[in-house]
């Protein structure tokens, strides 16, 4: 006759849990290797093939960085006295006043919102940032298909050592170069990318992390994307400005045309 177990015959022996711990190891090394070889066998020309996945990035991305864009303007736009009336109108309980504030605010940034500055952001994130960072997220979670700390760390380190440069320098070239002002590209690159990188380090290492170690990889371009409204803001007032914080002129536009900001 068969004898029971003490956790009545089917369950969980405490007198083996020696035996269970090690064979649910061995089952999650056996889990991960089955994972990278079937990465492997699977190449990534074939993960990214088509132009469903690029184009969804790219009207996210380019949706995005409109967005980021124009909350830069609206921030850009306030002054001192708006955000004194927008603080008491908050501490008072004051909704008749806040909605005021906040109507002379929009009202102001509506009489000087740059709809060419936004559409180049857009144009940025439509064509260049959305379909990189689609291919580039696909590539590293092609190469480093187990979540591991490890893996984790690399890919953290790869996107501030090697897309953040690259974004950067594009983002100031591109709206240089439609402003008109391609010149400025060397300079502006020189002056401004290692200070805008550092403060972008602040901000994506930690957004990164989040990214890789909780996110899937079909929705890290729409999380990237989301957490880069933020930064783009801050990004599009970065590339359009120079060393002391003033906005870089746009370049007089050919006779019979507006010069664009």
């Amino acid at each position: 006759m068969r004898p029971h177990s003490l956790s009545g015959g089917h369950g969980f022996n405490p007198f083996n849990w020696g035996r269970h711990f090690k064979q649910s190891r061995r089952n999650i090394r056996a889990n991960a290797s089955g994972a990278q070889s079937g990465t492997s066998n699977n190449s990534y020309f074939n993960r990214v093939k088509g132009f469903q996945g690029a184009w969804n990035a790219a009207v996210t991305s380019g949706t995005m960085s409109a967005l980021g864009d124009s909350l830069a303007q609206y921030l850009t736009a306030q002054d001192s006295k708006f955000t004194s009336e927008l603080q008491e109108a908050i501490k008072g309980g004051d909704f008749a006043a806040l909605s005021s504030a906040l109507g002379r605010s929009f009202d102001k940034v509506a009489s000087k919102f740059d709809i060419a500055r936004s559409l180049r952001m857009f144009g940025f994130g439509f064509f260049w940032y959305g379909p990189y960072q689609y291919y580039w997220y696909n590539l590293l979670d092609w190469l480093m298909p187990v979540r591991n700390t490890a893996n984790f760390l690399l890919k953290v380190s790869a996107n501030q050592l090697l897309l953040a440069p690259c974004t950067l320098s594009a983002v100031f070239s591109w709206n240089l170069t439609l402003m008109g002002q391609a010149e400025q590209i060397p300079d502006k690159i020189k002056r401004d990318l290692l200070p805008t990188a550092i403060n972008g380090w602040k901000f994506w290492i930690p957004a990164a992390s989040i990214n890789f170690y909780f996110i899937p990889v079909q929705f890290q371009v729409l999380y990237m994307s989301t957490a880069s409204v933020l930064w783009t803001a801050y990004l599009s007032y970065a590339s359009v400005s120079n060393v002391s914080g003033k906005e870089v002129e746009a370049a007089p536009a050919p006779a019979g045309k507006k010069g664009k900001k």
